[in-house]
């Protein structure tokens, strides 16, 4: 810089400002500045927002620049993606912001704002003439002679490029936004200050704002006539002094890095985003997704006009086709708002009859703002952030314009999968908490209060993938997702195959929000039908629910509620040296023929020989059933464990009919009641059938202690009874206190091959029950 500028900068800024409008900033270069451990570079705050000026966005390669401001060299870009200007920092952010969890990219940090003017770093002839922003004050600071100052933009101006914000080097200064004039030329509106916001999220110092103006003769095309300011404050906001506009319609264009709402940092690399508005009668533009999303459809709806109607006659029904496109309904109609237009040449010129259309409020997206208070912020603010559902930057954009395009032609956007697919990703974002971490990634930001956009979200995702709105009407109803272009979808609610996630209207909060796997997995379970009744889930069978008959709900299963069966093995290796077991096992898979002469199949002679493994190296007696199946359990068993000669005594007792009481009944219950699985297990747990049954308490205590008791005595350590399901059910559900889940007439559980029961007796007489396996599952579910 000049020496002549520095010294008229710091007479007027003694003159002007008071000591409190200045920092000499910190000495101590830890608290000033990032700093890179491996080299020790300086990663200087306000080097265009990036920390290192090396190009890339990597903040682990490194400067040998040692943050010299004058570096020009740029990181690659995509076509139509701005470069870099400058690497950005990817270090952890603050506790309270970070990235929600369906963004997979980098949080780039903003190195050009510091918490207090304490942390400032030293103004040094290196950083002559950057900015930096403190806290949540919105005048930038500049350092200027050794002092970083406030106030100094409107006296000497300030250039932009690349996202970096410096003062002008030169003393006299033209102000920001004027073109020298053609005194020929006649004028439709002079001297205007125009005033705005870019916003993404707030768009940064060191944006460019072009106000670029249209040829209302050559069908809205740019002229050469433009104005160049740039953002110079901590909003986004941007100033136009004293320009004298021939055209009123023009595009404004904001190009520049923005906070990004997902990230809680910066976006990884500039954007544009364009406004078409109309200058008659209007001297506040803002620049955002919605002005983008909407200028297409202003041009087109002035071409169907037959180029009678002026782009202020468009602009409230192009924001409200736009809203509508994201199912946001902010009321509006026509009439309200004169278009304006000039009496003269161009479109609307000469007197011509205009038709109007208005949003509720008289709201054009250009009046409309992230923090502005009302429900249109909160429409901004949602559909800013569907458009990142596609990532950032170029891939951003490329979705804006093409949703954009869509809605050009009739208002409408008819992209079904595309729509699906936002949808789908907002489903993800909600159920993350997503909605939260944006929240509180803007608060952090000290920009306003957040409006709420979480409404406008979820009515989206909602209303796309079909669901009724919820009310009270609603309340407590429990949906999948029925839109087959869903990553979602299942054909109908209980559908026992792919995705498992369901929604529920809150009673409380009115909203569709994830259902837990209670209320999915017991939506319209009703009453139990009895205290204490355990039924699987609906959508995740694998769980189990209990009804409490006190609170008259379902609840989780717990281990209070269900005994897991424990693998055979396991049980064996974990006995104390003075404990007997005797196994009473189901035998293994047999085929067709039930009789007593039907046999094992050769996958049941494998799962016998499997379990005989376990037992390896253990010498142990194996009693069987008077059924050959049955015996042929036993003897694979004794193959797998390598005993041969093995002692093997037929047991009548363990036929099965231990708890038959009368066996007519008992085969008319069969016959009319759904099967012997049915009649037996709603006996063991209901107490049914007692005509035909035996009381399941008493005839258990009667066997333990007429048939199990005397074996102990003469058995050795390991014993091995195998008999059939019409005992070994009821008696593991004896021993497991009505805890093993054989409920096959409620949940379809039945006792599965070579499962059933340890009885462990140690050395003073005391028994103990486990329910064991001796293959993958200890039941079928059939």
């Amino acid at each position: 810089m000049k020496t002549n500028w520095l010294l008229l900068l710091i007479a007027l800024f003694v003159v002007c400002c008071s000591d409190d409008n200045s920092t000499s900033g910190t000495d101590d270069s830890e608290d000033a500045a990032v700093i890179d451990d491996e080299q020790n570079d300086l990663l200087v705050p306000g080097q265009g927002k990036h920390g290192s000026k090396d190009g890339s966005k990597d903040s682990g390669t490194k400067d040998d620049s040692k943050g010299d401001s004058k570096s020009d060299s740029k990181s690659d870009s995509k076509d139509g993606e701005k470069s870099d200007g400058g690497s950005k920092s990817s270090e952890k952010l603050p506790d309270e912001v970070g990235p929600v969890e369906v963004v997979d990219e980098p949080v780039i940090v903003d190195t050009s704002t510091v918490s207090t003017a304490d942390e400032l770093p030293k103004c040094t002839a290196d950083n002559e003439g950057e900015s930096l922003a403190v806290g949540d004050e919105k005048a930038l600071y500049f350092c200027v002679g050794g002092e970083w100052v406030t106030g100094v933009v409107e006296l000497f101006g300030v250039t932009c490029s690349d996202g970096v914000l410096k003062l002008n080097e030169n003393a006299a200064v033209v102000p920001e936004g004027t073109l020298e004039e053609d005194s020929l030329v006649t004028y439709r509106r002079t001297g205007v200050n125009l005033v705005g916001t870019a916003e993404k999220g707030p768009f940064l110092h060191g944006t460019t704002v072009k106000v670029i103006e249209l040829d209302s003769m050559q069908r809205l095309a740019d002229s050469k006539r433009a104005f160049e300011t740039c953002v110079s404050s901590t909003d986004g906001s941007f100033a136009f002094e004293n320009a004298n506009l021939i055209s009123p319609y023009v595009r404004v264009e904001a190009t520049g890095y923005y906070r990004n709402e997902l990230t809680g940092g910066l976006s990884s690399s500039m954007v544009t985003l364009n406004a078409l508005t109309d200058l008659t009668s209007r001297d506040t533009v803002n620049v955002n997704m919605l002005t983008h999303l909407a200028a297409p459809r202003v041009r087109k709806l002035v071409e169907d006009s037959g180029n009678n109607q002026p782009i202020g006659a468009m602009g409230a029904r192009a924001l409200t086709d736009v809203l509508s496109a994201f199912e946001i309904n902010l009321g509006g109609g026509a009439g309200g708002f004169n278009g304006g237009g000039f009496n003269g040449g161009g479109w609307g010129f000469g007197g011509q009859q205009q038709t109007t259309m208005t949003a509720a409020g008289g709201k054009f997206a250009e009046d409309v703002s992230l923090f502005g208070g009302d429900d249109y912020s909160g429409a901004l603010l949602a559909v800013s952030i569907m458009m990142q559902s596609n990532g950032t930057g170029n891939d951003m954009l490329y979705l804006t314009n093409k949703i954009s395009e869509d809605i050009k032609g009739d208002g409408n956007w008819g992209d079904n999968n595309d729509k699906a697919k936002l949808a789908d990703w907002l489903v993800s974002l909600d159920i993350s908490g997503g909605f939260a971490t944006i929240r509180k990634n803007m608060s952090s930001w000290n920009q306003g209060e957040v409006p709420e956009f979480e409404k406008h979200l979820r009515n989206f995702w909602t209303k796309v993938h079909m669901f009724e709105t919820c009310s009270d009407y609603t309340a407590g109803q429990v949906k999948h997702i029925g839109n087959s272009m869903s990553q979602y979808f299942v054909s109908y609610y209980e559908q026992p195959d792919g995705p498992r996630i369901r929604f529920i209207c809150d009673k409380e909060t009115k909203t569709w929000r994830e259902a837990s796997d209670l209320e999915k997995d017991t939506y319209n379970f009703g009453p139990g039908d009895y205290p204490g009744q355990i039924r699987n889930g609906v959508i995740n069978t694998d769980k189990y629910y209990v009804y409490d008959q006190d609170e008259k709900s379902w609840r989780a299963a717990t281990s209070d509620d269900i005994q897991e069966f424990v693998d055979i093995k396991e049980v064996y290796e974990g006995l104390a040296s003075d404990e007997k077991v005797i196994f009473i096992l189901r035998h293994a898979e047999r085929g067709d023929d039930t009789g007593k002469k039907g046999h094992l199949t050769t996958n049941g002679k494998t799962q016998s020989q499997s379990v005989g493994a376990k037992f390896k190296g253990e010498t142990f007696a194996l009693k069987n059933s008077t059924y050959t199946r049955s015996y042929e359990t036993c003897e694979n068993i004794a193959i797998g464990a390598g005993l041969t000669g093995a002692k093997q005594d037929t047991m009548p007792v363990l036929d099965g009919e231990w708890y038959v009481k009368d066996e007519t009944k008992f085969e008319n219950y069969k016959n009319t009641d759904g099967g012997g699985w049915v009649v037996a297990s709603a006996y063991a747990y209901k107490g049914m059938y007692s005509d035909a049954f035996y009381d399941l308490d008493d005839r258990s205590e009667e066997f333990i202690s007429d048939v199990v008791k005397p074996e102990f005595a003469k058995a050795g350590r390991v014993s091995i009874w195998v008999s059939h399901d019409m005992f070994v059910a009821p008696f593991t559900t004896y021993c497991t206190n009505h805890k093993a889940n054989l409920r096959y007439f409620d949940t379809k559980q039945w006792i599965n091959y070579l499962a059933g029961v340890a009885i462990i007796m140690d050395g003073k007489g005391n028994l103990r029950y486990v329910p064991v396996k001796g293959i993958e599952s200890g039941t079928m579910t059939l």
